[in-house]
């Protein structure tokens, strides 16, 4: 492809991504000098700042890699397919998938249940709690057909053990550690949301051609 082609091409999805880039690196210059945050604090990996070891969150962001794949998997997958009436609710499904799955990313990667939502936004975490079951279950109920035509068990196995995570720290450890299980069962949780999306996407990318 000749030079002006790619130009032609690519131009407006760069002139899209920087200007959305720049509107955002703008809002947090802004954050941070009003309320006197150092600007490298959101930009610098925070094992960096605090001068912590590399393996710091590990699971964390393991677990932040999965849900990162599942919805990328769920959105390519939408975008793939072929324009058909036979594949709306497939789409529809996907879309809605990605999405969900997006906001579990968010959460977790932002702390928002834990920490954003109680002290900076003033949402009691047991209203963000209901939030987040009332959307499982309209997502679950308004796409139980097509959940029922997929490898559901995966998907309930997935479910129950990330819902399980949120409890094991109110549970009697004999470690003093327990948040280690906690992040363990909930890592297990998201490999397995992880596993039923990525077949989920391939069956319905076999099923289309």
């Amino acid at each position: 492809m000749d030079l002006k082609s790619q130009f032609r091409n690519v131009a407006p999805v760069m002139v899209m991504l920087y200007a959305f880039t720049t509107a955002v690196l703008t809002i947090v210059i802004f954050v941070g000098i009003e309320n006197g945050i150092e600007l490298d604090h959101f930009t610098q990996d925070p094992s960096t700042i605090m001068n912590a070891p590399f393996y710091l969150g590990f699971f964390s962001y393991v677990g932040i890699l999965f849900w990162a794949g599942s919805a990328t998997l769920c959105f390519f997958t939408r975008y793939m397919l072929p324009r058909s009436e036979s594949l709306a609710e497939v789409k529809r499904f996907l879309l809605a998938s990605g999405l969900l799955t997006l906001l579990m990313m968010t959460d977790d990667l932002f702390l928002l249940h834990e920490d954003v939502f109680p002290n900076y936004l003033h949402i009691q975490e047991g209203i963000v709690y209901i939030i987040y079951v009332n959307l499982f279950i309209y997502y679950i109920f308004y796409f139980r057909e097509e959940l029922l035509r997929s490898e559901f068990l995966v998907l309930g196995l997935a479910y129950a053990m990330i819902g399980t995570s949120q409890f094991v720290d109110e549970l009697p450890m004999p470690i003093p550690e327990d948040s280690f299980l906690e992040d363990a069962v909930k890592l297990f949780g998201i490999m397995t949301w992880f596993i039923y999306y990525t077949r989920y996407c391939v069956f319905a990318l076999r099923k289309s051609q």
